[in-house]
């Protein structure tokens, strides 16, 4: 699905994920102004990112429905190769591609990288939200059918059933997601110390959790009972909650050292 261009066609899908990547680097940016932090090591941190991020998201969905790929047609022309390569992407992959490139930006260039979470957040969101926008117009990640007054009908959808009421789902996740992105946003702005990254990341979890259930595609790999993103949500969640704990603890062990050598300078 898309719209022809002085004669080219333009997918929908590719446009919302270029649009998204350019205000996302445009808020990061700002952000980064707003901070007094180095733009051009922002500027190198976003290159990583996008290019860990893609790589990421297409080795999650290659794994994820591994099955479904009829690899003969892929390798049959450029053109389906291009196909291929161009759509079928797992956020959670690119989250993951885009974490594991941290301390690799940090080991190559020497940039405190993690100084830069509270400009990448909010800009991850935004990007995310344009990106299921892509789906929404595209049809994949299609939700369930049905018979409510909140629905979205397609018509020529290669993804989703055409003619059929599908629950809005990756509309609701792409207003959910600008919702936490805004949140992450005015606590930056409002310099808050508080690691956006983790609320980010936690409230995304939990959203995308109970919304995995009024999907419909198949191609999301499942295993004992939950989907492939609802295992990684889980996962991500308890990780962040054993960060929190666990640095919460450190906090609090230097705080009691700092104390006792106080005390034991006033003696």
């Amino acid at each position: 699905m898309g719209f022809r261009l002085f004669g080219t066609f333009i997918p929908y899908y590719g446009t919302c994920i270029l649009i998204g990547i350019a205000c996302a680097f445009l808020i990061g940016f700002y952000l980064c102004k707003k901070l007094s932090l180095n733009t051009d090591d922002f500027m190198i941190i976003c290159a990583y990112l996008v290019a860990f991020g893609f790589t990421g998201a297409k080795i999650l969905y290659i794994l994820v429905s591994l099955k479904y790929i009829n690899w003969s047609f892929v390798f049959q022309s450029m053109k389906n190769f291009n196909a291929f390569i161009g759509s079928g992407f797992v956020f959670f992959g690119g989250l993951i591609g885009g974490l594991l490139a941290m301390p690799f930006i940090k080991k190559i260039h020497k940039i405190d990288v993690y100084s830069y979470l509270k400009c990448l957040t909010p800009a991850l969101g935004v990007a995310h939200c344009f990106g299921r926008i892509g789906c929404s117009l595209a049809g994949c990640c299609h939700g369930r059918p049905t018979t409510g007054n909140f629905y979205f009908i397609y018509t020529e959808s290669i993804a989703a059933p055409n003619g059929v009421k599908l629950f809005p789902i990756q509309g609701i996740e792409a207003f959910s997601v600008l919702c936490i992105a805004i949140v992450c946003f005015i606590l930056v702005i409002k310099k808050k110390d508080i690691k956006v990254h983790y609320l980010y990341i936690s409230i995304y979890s939990v959203v995308r959790f109970i919304l995995e259930f009024y999907r419909a595609d198949s191609v999301r790999g499942f295993a004992a009972g939950l989907s492939t993103s609802q295992i990684i949500s889980i996962s991500l969640l308890l990780i962040i909650i054993c960060l929190e704990i666990y640095e919460r603890f450190i906090r609090k062990k230097k705080i009691v050292k700092a104390e006792e050598i106080t005390e034991q300078e006033n003696i």
